[in-house]
């Protein structure tokens, strides 16, 4: 029983680390970009060698894989979440807008959306653009519910779909943690313009 206790805790401390590199990788590759980032670089802000990090991911295109599992994961919990809550279609979508808005802020989902589909290996690439169309084909999903019920108007639900993920992605684009537009103001913004549009009282 305490050699588990020890491994788990050795894993939790693995995980901790993996998510710091992500974190700093992903703000170089923001700032510099991808293909003028060098592991050198990132096992220098770690202050580590570039040994080092080959415990923690493979090569530089795992830094990308290992991104997109992250959104995946988080994204798709998200909509787990929103399937089993009472509610319209519309109140479903209002909630996976606000929720989305929270993820594609953060700094490593935002590098996985800046760098999605950078990956050399071909399987990687058609995982990637799976995994996307997957996601996508679940906020359709919501908004035929919506339709059904009446809460969201008669239209396309891909084309609306498509417009809703190049809207928020385009978040990852220009949207800083530290920059002078604040979370809460952002999501407020958004979620009137999802609910109200752009006409006035």
């Amino acid at each position: 029983m305490q050699a588990v206790g020890k491994n788990k805790t050795r894993e939790e401390k693995r995980k901790e680390k993996l998510d710091i590199i992500l974190r700093n990788a992903s703000k170089a590759f923001m700032e510099k970009g991808y293909y003028k980032t060098s592991l050198d670089d990132i096992a220098q802000m770690q202050n580590v060698t570039k040994p080092t990090l080959y415990y923690y991911i493979k090569n530089k295109e795992d830094i990308l894989v290992k991104c997109e599992e992250e959104a995946c994961l988080r994204i798709n919990g998200l909509l787990d979440e929103i399937i089993l809550i009472n509610g319209n279609g519309f109140q479903k979508l209002y909630q996976f807008v606000q929720g989305y808005i929270n993820i594609v802020t953060d700094d490593i989902i935002r590098c996985h959306v800046r760098h999605r589909g950078q990956m050399e290996e071909e399987s990687l690439k058609l995982k990637s653009i799976q995994n996307h169309k997957d996601i996508e084909a679940r906020v359709r999903e919501i908004i035929r519910i919506g339709i059904e019920d009446g809460s969201i108007r008669e239209c396309n639900a891909t084309i609306l779909a498509i417009l809703l993920f190049d809207s928020l992605n385009g978040i990852s684009s220009w949207y800083k943690s530290d920059g002078q537009v604040k979370s809460d103001e952002l999501t407020e913004e958004v979620l009137a313009l999802v609910t109200h549009g752009v006409i006035g009282d």
